[in-house]
C-alpha cells in the first residue's frame, strides 16, 4: 500500500433470492464478506444480528475505502433497506446518485447511489471498469474487463470481497476518482473521513437505515495479502 492509499476493505452480499432481481422487502441477506489485508470475515446467521456486527466490526477500523462490485446498485441500498426493516441501526449514509441510471438487481430502484459507512467512503469497481471498456487513444488495457466474466458469479462473499479489495488496491491511481464523497455530518472531524474525489449533486436526496441492533456471529480466515 502506498502513503498516498488508504486503507480499503472489501465487501461482498449474498441473499436468498433465486435469479438475477433482488427483492429488498422479502429477499434476506445471508452472509458477508468483509476482506482486509490481515485477513477476511465472514458475518453469517440471523440476519439482523450479521449486520449489526458487521456495523460494529467496520466502526473499529482505521478510516478508509469500502470497495464492492455494484455496490451503487445493491450491496449499500439492499443493506441499508434490510437493516431498516430488521430495526438495525448501523452507520451507513446513502444519497442518490442521479447522474447515472443502470438497471439495478434491485427491483424497485431507479437510480444509483453514493455512500459512507461511519468512516470509510465508498467505491463500486463496476464504475472503474465501466470507464475501462470505453474506447480510449492508446494502448488497451485488457486487465480493465476481467472482474464481470466469471470472477464474481460464484456465492463465495469472502472470495468475492478479497477480490475487490485486490482489484481496488491494485488500481487505486485509476479508481481512485471514483470514491464517493459523501459530506460531513455535522459536528464530525473531517479527518474521520477519506476525502476523494467526485462532487454531488446537490439536487440528490438522502437515504439512511436506522433502528436499534444486537450481536452476532463471525467466522475469521487466515490472511490473504
Amino acid at each position: 500500500m502506498s502513503a498516498a492509499q488508504p486503507p480499503i476493505y472489501g465487501i461482498d452480499v449474498i441473499t436468498d433470492a433465486v435469479g438475477t432481481s433482488i427483492d429488498a422487502a422479502h429477499n434476506r441477506i445471508v452472509a458477508v464478506g468483509l476482506s482486509m489485508t490481515t485477513a477476511t470475515e465472514l458475518f453469517d446467521g440471523p440476519e439482523a444480528d450479521l449486520l449489526a456486527l458487521l456495523d460494529e466490526r467496520l466502526a473499529s477500523l482505521s478510516p478508509g475505502v469500502v470497495a464492492t462490485y455494484n455496490g451503487s446498485l445493491l450491496h449499500l441500498p439492499l443493506i441499508a433497506r434490510r437493516a431498516r426493516r430488521r430495526g438495525v441501526k448501523i452507520n451507513l449514509r446513502l444519497r442518490a446518485d442521479r447522474r447515472e441510471a443502470p438497471e439495478s438487481p434491485l427491483s424497485d430502484l431507479d437510480h444509483a447511489v453514493c455512500g459512507a459507512w461511519g468512516p470509510h467512503q465508498h467505491l463500486d469497481l463496476r464504475r472503474v471498469y465501466d470507464e475501462g471498456r470505453r474506447p480510449k487513444r492508446g494502448r488497451f488495457d485488457p486487465e480493465m474487463l476481467v472482474p464481470a466474466a466469471n470472477e464474481l458469479t460464484e456465492r463465495d462473499p469472502c472470495r468475492d470481497a478479497t477480490l475487490a479489495r485486490r482489484l481496488s488496491e491494485r488500481r487505486w491511481n485509476q479508481a481512485k476518482k471514483f470514491v464517493d464523497r459523501m459530506p460531513v455530518p455535522a459536528g464530525a472531524p473531517r479527518r474521520h473521513l477519506f476525502d476523494a474525489n467526485p462532487a454531488f449533486d446537490r439536487r440528490d436526496q438522502p437515504m439512511a437505515a436506522t433502528g436499534t441492533g444486537g450481536a452476532a456471529e463471525l467466522r475469521r480466515r487466515s490472511s490473504d495479502s
